[in-house]
């Protein structure tokens, strides 16, 4: 039909809020309608704004292909929500991104259904409603992001059971069209894309009453934040402001959940650094051996005039505006739990932060635009990082042995959560509770030390985007037992692999042209190594001292074999050489303490060649006639 008539069917369904909370459309609303079949229509409210009820007009329509008895209705208007036929359920996705509407939720950001026998439309609400409330002198806030502090799913794919009185979430239980209606429990169940963080945008800024509260509203999925939630404020003059629960939390569908309300500070003084320690003492930056010769003015742009730690805080003051947090400042401070940076700084120096192993919280400025390499370098209770804005810069291994850390925020975060991408370079990564992961396909390099010492990673998937796999990669994985290396790879790095005990073989592709030194070097679990035909150099040490290795086959392309490059591989007995022409040997221990009887094949034209090369001579007795059939 052109017109169907809406309304409300439960007293609090609403799209936004009317005078005294009355449930109220907004003229111009676009709803998806499934009208007795899977096609997908689009229908507009058609009434004013502040009504009640109203017709909607049919805009555009689909084409069915199977015909239902009923009609199903959602808002918002989304083109690729899907209804299933065998179970009711629609997979629809929550937005990540909110816009703040005073005295509301924003428009389109809450989901609404309706399954009817009838051409009216009573729709219902699926979410529940976070309404966050602050007061504050002179204080406007730009956006708010929301995260659970156990991960939870807050945005992304969801199932919809269209069916069920109460509008719950579907279990994903696969069937033959991907959902299977036997259970629905109600739980939040992702599909493709799983977002574990909703922004409230707020425009050019929400001014706060010092004395009245302000209210945000926030749409989130029915739901229990086991270990509470995490908001983080970020101010219109770019102070950030961070306000956290660990209290269990429980969203109800259809159901406003009021928190008290807080105050938000004017954003710390720019002369000063914040912290806080874990045995209520000062901390004492810059006193490490790496900076024995090092100044104040030199690490910070200023001065320190005093160093106090009272009432559970510790203010370092300046007599002067602090501009950058330099090499080496907070080095092995063990004892530093939290430390709040003006926003006067503009860059983080390397190491700046090192093995500060007690640090949980580290509020990054606005202003700053470069993260200096290892800066964060094993703080290992760091648990999330938010990147502002600003920042262009990260240098890498910033957040190398991060060995707590669940998630990345803000710039540079990938869908996830769990990578910072900088410019295709996958920079580093969060491992927390992880034991298999699959790399974005926005990757292009797998930088220095991404995924260094993740000892629980027993798996990871490397997309067709990646072309680089750095130096350090996987140093030390010494839990992974699986790695796909894609056609795409053209260099593996040195020390790619060092260490990764665990790993049982690998097959290098066609499209691999370097193995850098020491590259999979102390694999003592690697029984099988298959060299693609474009690698053209096997660094040094490249498979030495893999313990388990018992065969290599060397690709025909292969020019040179670095020095030591299978030495003290106890177990290897059988080299398959594929090059007509020998491969220079850079020195005389390419092959040393291999064992006992190894044989090493080479093309049966070639093999006096190996015999009276240099090198090759020295395993004369050991080589060779073999017929290769590629």
């Amino acid at each position: 039909p052109d017109e169907l008539q809406v309304s409300f069917d439960e007293e609090d369904t609403r799209i936004q809020l009317g005078e005294n909370g009355a449930p109220v459309w907004t003229e111009g609303d676009l709803v998806s309608v499934f009208y007795r079949s899977n096609a997908h229509d689009k229908y507009e409210f058609t009434g004013e704004t502040g009504d009640t009820s109203g017709t909607l007009k049919r805009v555009s329509q689909g084409t069915p292909t199977v015909g239902l008895d009923k009609v199903v209705a959602i808002y918002p208007y989304n083109e690729n929500y899907l209804l299933s036929l065998l179970s009711g359920n629609i997979k629809a996705s929550l937005p990540a991104e909110q816009t703040y509407l005073a005295d509301s939720y924003g428009l389109g950001s809450s989901i609404m259904i309706s399954s009817s026998k009838t051409d009216r439309l009573y729709m219902r609400n699926v979410c529940g409603w976070l309404k966050l409330q602050f007061t504050g002198a002179d204080t406007a806030i730009k956006k708010i992001v929301l995260r659970g502090n156990n991960d939870e799913q807050v945005a992304g794919d969801i199932y919809i059971c269209s069916d069920d009185a109460s509008c719950t979430l579907a279990s994903d239980l696969t069937g033959a069209d991907g959902v299977n209606s036997g259970d629905l429990e109600g739980t939040l169940v992702g599909t493709n894309t799983i977002i574990t963080s909703v922004t409230l945008n707020c425009g050019d800024g929400v001014t706060l009453n010092s004395e009245t509260p302000t209210a945000f509203y926030i749409a989130l999925p029915p739901q229990t934040f086991e270990k509470g939630f995490t908001a983080t404020i970020y101010g219109s003059d770019g102070s950030t402001k961070e306000i956290s629960t660990e209290n269990l939390i429980t969203i109800e569908r259809n159901h406003i959940l009021p928190m008290a309300s807080a105050t938000l500070e004017m954003p710390i003084p720019s002369n000063e650094i914040w912290y806080t320690s874990s045995d209520g003492n000062v901390i004492k930056p810059y006193s490490g051996f790496y900076n024995s010769n090092a100044t104040a003015m030199q690490l910070f742009g200023a001065n320190i005039t005093s160093n106090t730690y009272e009432n559970g805080v510790g203010v370092i003051t300046f007599d002067g505006d602090v501009t950058t947090i330099g090499g080496y400042a907070f080095y092995d401070c063990s004892a530093l739990t939290s430390v709040t940076i003006p926003d006067s700084v503009t860059t983080i120096g390397e190491y700046a932060f090192w093995d500060c192993d007690a640090l949980t919280s580290v509020t990054i400025p606005n202003n700053v635009t470069t993260i200096g390499g290892c800066a964060f370098d094993g703080c290992s209770a760091l648990t999330n990082v938010t990147i502002p804005d600003s920042v262009t810069t990260i240098e890498e291994r910033a957040f190398a042995y991060c060995d707590a850390l669940k998630a990345f925020y803000g710039k540079f975060a990938s869908a996830d959560n769990r990578c910072l991408i900088v410019n295709g370079v996958l920079n580093s990564f969060a491992p927390a509770g992880l034991t298999e992961y699959t790399i974005p396909d926005s990757v292009t390099t797998i930088g220095k030390k991404a995924f260094a010492y993740c000892s629980a990673l027993t798996s990871i998937t490397i997309g067709n985007s990646v072309t680089t796999i750095g130096s350090y990669a996987f140093y030390g994985c010494d839990a992974l037992t699986s790695i796909t290396i894609p056609d795409s790879v053209t260099t593996i790095g040195n020390y790619a692999f060092y260490s990764c005990d665990a790993l049982t073989s690998v097959t290098i592709p066609d499209s691999v042209t370097t193995i850098g030194e020491w590259a999979f070097y102390y694999c003592r679990a690697l029984t099988s190594v298959t060299i693609g035909n474009s690698v053209t150099t096997i660094g040094k040490r490249a498979f030495a001292s893999c313990d388990a290795l018992k065969s290599v086959t060397i690709g025909n392309s292969v020019t040179t074999i670095g020095s030591e490059a299978f030495e003290y591989c106890f177990a290897l007995k059988e080299v398959y050489c594929k090059p007509t022409t020998p491969p220079s040997l850079d020195g005389s221990s390419v092959f040393y303490a291999n064992a006992s009887g190894r044989k090493i094949y080479v093309p049966t034209a070639s093999v006096d060649a190996y015999k009276a090369a240099d090198g090759w001579k020295k395993y004369a007795d050991a080589i060779e006639p073999y017929t290769f059939t590629e």
